[in-house]
């Protein structure tokens, strides 16, 4: 784990502070900092316990002594835990980026507010996640649909669907957050062992050779 430690321009904040893994690749911290640099010398004004949005997930700011601290959730309950460690934000920043960019589609990055559609038995594999166009009547609908390829679930009886938050979807099928900024029409089908095939209008997609998500499930 390191610490970032980053002097701002503000009349109430000098330093703005986080956590990360070692790891956390250094181009994503760099663009945070200079972010939220900028933001806060442009006088965003920031309160004790208040949260900030950021790509899909929140953060959370601890203000004492002119210091800005920031908190992320640690994806392992609800209601949220707040830690310090920001890299699985950071992660989830990337991901959402260039999992779409793989096929050349434009990033449609949801927030864990947003809201989707689950099946029952969605939280087990394997499963499928289908990102349909979101419902006029609900201003929070992701568009996700998660669902389970069991024979003996039928998806499409609204007794056996409900919404709940991508923050709890997560939670439970935690496969799945890699693959929320996929657009509209796209479906991922997880195996037993959760391996994603990736498609397009049902049309499974070649995923290239040398490219982010290549490179990342060949771990």
């Amino acid at each position: 784990m390191k610490t970032i430690l980053q002097k701002v321009h503000s009349e109430k904040i000098d330093h703005l502070v986080f956590e990360t893994d070692d790891d956390t690749p250094d181009f994503i911290v760099e663009s945070f900092v200079e972010w939220l640099s900028e933001y806060i010398s442009a006088g965003a004004v920031f309160k004790d316990g208040q949260t900030l949005q950021y790509g899909f997930t929140l953060l959370k700011c601890r203000v004492d002594s002119r210091v800005l601290t920031l908190l992320a959730p640690d994806f392992t309950g609800f209601p949220i835990n707040w830690v310090t460690n920001l890299g699985p934000a950071f992660r989830i920043v990337i991901a959402h980026k260039y999992t779409p960019e793989t096929f050349d589609f434009t990033p449609e990055i949801p927030t864990l507010q947003s809201t989707a559609i689950v099946g029952r038995r969605f939280d087990q594999l394997p499963m499928f996640i289908n990102r349909l166009q979101p419902g006029e009547a609900n201003p929070n609908d992701s568009g996700w649909f998660l669902g389970s390829t069991g024979d003996d679930v039928d998806n499409n009886d609204p007794q056996q669907l409900k919404v709940i938050s991508l923050y709890e979807a997560v939670l439970a099928a935690p496969h799945i957050v890699e693959f929320l900024s996929l657009p509209v029409d796209c479906q991922v089908f997880f195996d037993e062992q959760g391996s994603p095939c990736i498609l397009w209008e049902y049309e499974e997609l070649e995923i290239p050779e040398g490219s982010y998500l290549a490179l990342r499930l060949s771990k």
